[in-house]
């Protein structure tokens, strides 16, 4: 079972909180977990008719690995960035790793924690909005 870590509520929970889940499915190796949270993403993008979303969190739920989940993380996130960008109120920050070149979402109120690279989680900076 994935335990969340201080997820704030965003401008819209019910998809920036599900994202998150899958990141920490991500930084926790866990498959089992990014596949989950990932489907119930999916199922939540496609009810509020975010349908880029829901199709880059489907491609996450159907990876059969980790790199396979990464690689599909990064579709995701962009996604996600796009919703951020039509938000307002309280959004998680842009983070960005250098070394994997992909960015993704989380609350800057926690330190870096790179989903993409799992032997450099704190690898990363912040993007300026």
């Amino acid at each position: 079972m994935l335990t969340l870590i201080a997820t704030p509520l965003f401008a819209n929970p019910a998809l920036f909180t599900k994202y998150e889940t899958v990141r920490q499915g991500l930084l926790q190796n866990s498959l089992r977990d990014v596949q989950v949270s990932a489907a119930k993403l999916s199922a939540a993008a496609t009810k509020a008719k975010q349908d880029g979303i829901a199709k880059a969190a489907d491609a996450v739920a159907k990876s059969d690995d980790l790199k396979k989940a990464r690689e599909a993380f990064g579709a995701l996130s962009d996604e996600m960035i796009k919703l951020r960008a039509s938000t307002t109120g309280d959004r998680p920050a842009i983070a960005y790793c250098p070394m994997a070149k992909k960015s993704w979402l989380q609350s800057k109120s926690l330190a870096i924690a790179n989903p993409y690279e799992p032997a450099m989680k704190e690898c990363g900076m912040w993007k300026k909005d």
